[in-house]
């Protein structure tokens, strides 16, 4: 078992590890955001790469700028961050010293009162620092940002429930649910499944709460966008649905052009499953009369044995009873 001393030297050597690896940043050959001086990096921790009009610029870099007013309508500049208006901030970033990489251009201010310290959004995320995306869209270092009570038994005995791998030994990685208090999860997996789901359909993955759940996610950082969870905005996602079914499922299919071939009336016309949907015959395949209405297929109508022969009906029913079953 470590000592008190020997836990704390470890932590001063990552922390110190972690700015190395900041300062040491080899410069760019492609565009980089104005506001951090980094590349595109990870859509999930800077929002997405936006460029128009040679301005290139993180999107969380713009709505978390301590500085930047949304002066325009939604569809001028950048979601309604003025071009002009971005260069002064840049402009008045230039004069700000990162905390963690002690480099000019930090755009973002800790919030707490007396505190002044300025970093990079993307230094900032590797010390440690928190910004919140709702409200005032706040932003605080690693001293002042919001924290949670994880107990260390949470840490040391489960696992995240979205991954199912270990916990992080940091608290800062890891993220604690508000509705299941034995429940911890990685700040990771609950962003990117923030981004996949989205803000209609963000809740709580263990007991599906979507009231406080989602509150305190954004508290400590998560940001939720407000649209179409992901699978709903994929080319042809709901393509399927506009598929009619169109074949025809009877034992024996009468129809001289085959079972692919229908009519939109009469006796060879399609009828489908009133139950599933994913079944057809032809009208006549099934020896259903025209004014019947509805049918359903082998899988769906009710066995003779569960339902039993209806007085008078022996002959029709076990003539039937393979091809489906019909009513008016």
């Amino acid at each position: 078992m470590k000592t008190i001393k020997e836990k704390k030297e470890c932590q001063r050597l990552r922390k110190s590890a972690k700015t190395r690896r900041v300062t040491q940043r080899k410069p760019s050959s492609g565009p980089v955001c104005l506001l951090c001086l980094r590349e595109p990096g990870d859509p999930d921790k800077l929002g997405e790469f936006l460029q128009k009009d040679n301005l290139s610029v993180h999107y969380f870099c713009l709505i978390l700028s301590s500085k930047l007013p949304q002066r325009g309508q939604s569809n001028r500049g950048f979601h309604g961050f003025l071009p002009e208006d971005i260069k002064k901030e840049a402009a008045r970033a230039s004069r700000k010293i990162c905390f963690v990489c002690k480099k000019k251009g930090a755009a973002i201010k800790c919030q707490k009162d007396q505190c002044i310290k300025n970093f990079h959004l993307p230094c900032g995320q590797e010390r440690g620092c928190l910004s919140q995306f709702f409200g005032e869209y706040k932003s605080f270092c690693e001293k002042h940002r919001p924290t949670q009570d994880i107990q260390q038994g949470n840490v040391g005995e489960e696992s995240c429930v979205l991954c199912c791998e270990e916990l992080s030994q940091a608290s800062v990685e890891n993220i604690q649910s508000p509705c299941c208090s034995q429940t911890v999860y990685h700040r990771t997996c609950i962003q990117k499944y923030a981004h996949t789901s989205a803000k209609h359909f963000f809740k709580c993955p263990h007991c599906n709460n979507r009231e406080e759940f989602p509150q305190e996610m954004l508290r400590m950082g998560i940001h939720i966008p407000d649209r179409d969870a992901a699978w709903e905005l994929e080319p042809g996602a709901f393509s399927e649905l506009y598929q009619r079914y169109q074949h025809c499922d009877a034992p024996v299919c009468l129809h001289e052009q085959g079972r692919d071939s229908f009519e939109d009336e009469g006796r060879w016309s399609l009828i489908l499953c009133a139950t599933c949907g994913s079944h057809g015959t032809h009208r006549d395949c099934s020896f259903l009369r025209s004014n019947n209405k509805k049918w359903e297929c082998e899988e769906c109508a009710p066995s003779a044995e569960a339902t039993g022969p209806h007085p008078g009906c022996h002959i029709a029913l076990s003539h039937h009873v393979s091809l489906g079953s019909s009513w008016l």
